[in-house]
């Protein structure tokens, strides 16, 4: 494809010398993974495969640009695509598994640090119920390719994925994320029997909707009056609230009626709000 041609010089905005530093990171692992960048991104091969960064702004009440989410795309080299969830890491052992989240931690901060602002925070997925045991072995190296990119830890926040057979590893990379300066948030809330027990459990900052939660709050009453129950009742006891893929005014409102403070989603005057306050900090 066109997009994964090598460019002679990185993109504007990038610094070639913390490229450099991360390809080395990356080449030094058991499975290596090769960076390369076109006039607009940085990329990375995996198996065949051509992985990219997309950024979604997310909103604060007064509008204001609070983080990018990152999220994950993945391209063959016939212009065929794979959902970019972790589902695709389930086809490999153990060290394909580490290396491809690895590039995939280098990537997102790599383009995060190209493409934003200075100051500008970042929110990346963390899930350990693909990674297990993995995502601990991941604090520490990211760690390092934030001091090569120099970027402060309190810049990066993290979306926590967890169910009850990986509760003891999400509780585990709470405590060592949060030492090293980072935020939390438990994502997909709503979908398990024991989020509620989780959340306590774990006690991350704030907890982000899960996305069909929220669409089915717009269909259907029962759980709309459930959602707009419960949700005010968290955000008072001190949680942060945020809400994802919202795609109207209507869902905008009733993000608002929940206590919600962070909001992102393909709603055109979301995005307008996001853009203008993006443009506004470069």
């Amino acid at each position: 494809m066109k997009r994964f041609q090598q460019g002679k010089a990185p993109p504007p905005g990038y610094c070639s010398r913390q490229i450099d530093a991360c390809q080395a990171l990356l080449a030094a692992q058991a499975c290596p993974v090769r960076l390369g960048w076109n006039a607009a991104e940085v990329f990375a091969e995996f198996d065949g495969w051509w992985l990219t960064s997309a950024f979604t702004p997310v909103v604060d009440r007064a509008g204001r640009l609070a983080a990018m989410a990152a999220r994950l795309h993945i391209h063959g080299h016939f212009g065929q695509t794979l959902p970019a969830d972790w589902l695709f890491a389930l086809h490999y052992a153990e060290p394909e598994t580490l290396a491809l989240l690895q590039a995939v931690r280098v990537l997102h901060l790599l383009n995060h640090r190209g493409r934003h602002p200075p100051g500008t925070r970042v929110r990346l997925d963390l899930d350990p119920r693909l990674c297990h045991a993995r995502s601990l072995r991941i604090v520490d190296f990211t760690a390092d390719v934030l001091e090569r990119l120099a970027l402060p830890a309190s810049d990066v926040d993290f979306l926590l994925f967890a169910d009850a057979s990986t509760l003891d590893t999400a509780r585990a990379l709470v405590v060592r994320y949060r030492a090293l300066g980072h935020g939390l948030a438990l994502g997909g809330f709503g979908t398990g029997a024991q989020d509620l027990l989780h959340l306590w459990q774990t006690e991350p900052d704030g907890l982000v909707l899960a996305p069909r939660i929220m669409a089915a709050a717009f269909v259907y009453p029962v759980v709309r009056e459930a959602v707009l129950t419960l949700m005010p009742q968290l955000v008072a006891q001190g949680y942060t609230l945020g809400v994802d893929d919202i795609a109207c005014g209507r869902q905008l409102r009733m993000a608002r009626q929940m206590g919600a403070s962070r909001y992102a989603g393909p709603y055109e005057g979301l995005q307008q709000q996001g853009g203008l306050c993006h443009a506004a900090a470069s």
